[in-house]
């Protein structure tokens, strides 16, 4: 009764769903349904194939199981097919695709990204329309501009530098108003002003020398004690007295006498300490200053005077300060600023001008935001946009194109809705349909197929209906039926069996027929008889 009872709530537990197999089984090993998917156990001679959970929380796998091989994790692809990201997978929130960052840490390029080709770091331009400057750039700090050296090493010429010509060596003049010196320059140590020499080898005559005239040879002084006299002087005899006239009708000399010096006939001066006049004298009026003309007839320079050095004509500066223009001077007109054409003659670039760093030719974006299309661009046309091949040449897919995520290759359904074939697909014909095989290779179940539910191994009934037997199945032979044994190791009792009840134990008698004994049972050792001892001096008629 109670192996009956075993039996009927296996099945029922089967109809349940909890249990794949029942079978008298006395290992888990017996228990084994040849598939790595479920846990094989046996308890109670029952067996239990539970389907294993193959999940490994872990969001980065695809978890699957092979009956062959047990379970499958295989890895997620998180690649986006966008060079501007890193994909990564993380155990805790998955696919993760991060922006990477573009910046090479060098001022001296513009950082950008593109989705197809990654990042790119373009130079930039420091030119600062200044021709004294050196430009240059610092990976640290970007555009440099250092200041050029105008220094020729020449002591004769003033050094300087122009925003648009560069460096100036202007020649110097070394002139210092001096008629008593001979001017000149030396590349080494700069203006020479030597003393020149006035002798006239005139014995009559007093050599000297004026700053505004020159050399002076004046008369030897044949002074008779009277000034006011002409002396004259033989270069070879000596001196001659007349009276003299000291009027020389010269508006330009103060004309005086003195006994003690004679006629003073001594020049004006005339010098007004202006550099922008000319400073003369005429014999009637005296004095004259005329203003001089500094203009250079040219429109690209700026003409004044200083006072102290005279005219400049320094040329004009043209630059306007916009990269985005040509600047230039002519003569007749002055200045001319020109606009700058950026045009660069490529329909894959947006041109435009800045001020301040002047052509900029920015590649435009040609994203349809199509992930079914190829973007590219064309220097003549323009931007392209060329549909992609989504044919993947597996039979076992459905290929399509999704606008947002690029080709999709959807797995064929081959599923027949028949549990007693295996379904499958072959790249090269499509799905496939093989019959399972429902042998379990246990000779204690009936095996069938249910198209429905697919295999059935119902365990056979061993039980023989005698008590007197244990019943059980091997899986080689099938139903076993042993002898039990009824020995309780108790002597006792006397041990059998019956078919109908099994195992039974009746009482030994240990009855030895004699008064004189106490007779007992050991289950170890069987009846035993003690001889009852009678008190002396009595006597007892046995």
């Amino acid at each position: 009764m109670f192996k009956q009872l075993v039996i009927i709530i296996s099945l029922i537990l089967l109809v349940f769903n909890q249990l794949d197999t029942i079978s008298a089984c006395r290992c888990d090993l017996d228990c084994d349904d040849c598939n790595e998917c479920t846990l094989d156990t046996c308890s109670r001679g029952c067996c239990s194939n539970i389907e294993i959970d193959c999940s490994d929380d872990n969001p980065c796998t695809i978890d699957s199981c092979s009956k062959e091989t047990g379970c499958i994790h295989d890895s997620v692809n998180c690649d986006d097919d966008n060079a501007c990201t890193t994909d990564l997978c993380s155990q805790l929130l998955g696919c993760c695709n991060s922006p990477i960052s573009c910046d090479d840490n060098d001022a001296c390029t513009t950082d950008s990204c593109f989705n197809s080709t990654g990042c790119c770091n373009s130079p930039i331009s420091c030119d600062d329309g200044n021709a004294c400057t050196t430009d240059g750039c610092s990976k640290e700090t970007g555009c440099t501009h250092s200041n050029i050296d105008c220094n020729d090493d020449d002591a004769c010429t003033t050094d300087s530098c122009l925003k648009k010509y560069g460096c100036s060596n202007s020649p110097i003049s070394c002139d210092d108003k001096d008629a008593c010196t001979t001017d000149s320059c030396s590349n080494s140590t700069g203006c020479c002003n030597f003393p020149i020499s006035c002798d006239d080898d005139n014995a009559c005559t007093t050599d000297s020398c004026s700053k505004e005239t020159g050399c002076i040879h004046s008369n030897l002084n044949c002074d008779d004690d009277n000034a006011c006299t002409t002396d004259d002087c033989s270069k070879k005899t000596g001196c001659t007295h007349f009276n003299i006239d000291c009027d020389d009708h010269n508006a330009c000399t103060t004309d005086s006498c003195s006994k003690l010096t004679g006629c003073i006939n001594l020049p004006i001066s005339c010098d007004d300490g202006n550099a922008c006049t000319t400073d003369g004298c005429s014999k009637e009026t005296g004095c004259t200053h005329s203003n001089i003309n500094c203009d250079d007839s040219d429109a690209c320079t700026t003409d004044s005077c200083s006072k102290k050095s005279g005219c400049s004509n320094l040329p004009l500066s043209c630059d306007d300060k916009d990269a985005c223009t040509t600047d230039s001077c002519l003569n007749s007109t002055g200045c001319c600023n020109l606009p700058l054409s950026c045009d660069d003659g490529d329909a894959c670039t947006t041109d435009s001008c800045s001020k301040l760093t002047g052509c900029i030719n920015l590649p435009i974006s040609c994203d349809d935001s199509n992930a079914c299309t190829s973007d590219g661009c064309s220097k003549e046309t323009g931007c392209t946009h060329c549909n992609i091949d989504c044919n993947d040449s597996d039979a076992c897919t459905t290929d399509s194109c999704s606008k947002k995520t690029g080709c999709i290759h959807l797995s064929l359904n081959c599923d027949d809705d028949n549990a007693c074939t295996t379904d499958g697909c072959s790249k090269e014909t499509g799905c496939t349909h093989s019959n399972i095989d429902c042998d379990d290779c246990d000779a204690c179940t009936t095996d069938a197929c249910s198209n429905s539910t697919g295999c059935s191994n119902s365990p056979i009934i061993c039980d023989d209906s005698n008590a007197c037997t244990t019943d059980s199945c091997s899986k080689e032979t099938g139903c076993c039926h042993s002898p039990i044994s009824c020995d309780d190791d108790d002597l006792c009792t006397n041990d059998y069996c019956s078919e109908k009840t099994g195992c039974c134990h009746s009482p030994v008698s240990c009855d030895d027929g004699e008064d004189c004994t106490t007779d007992t049972c050991s289950s170890k050792l069987g009846c035993v008889h003690t001889y009852i001892t009678i008190p002396q001096p009595e006597t007892i008629d046995c």
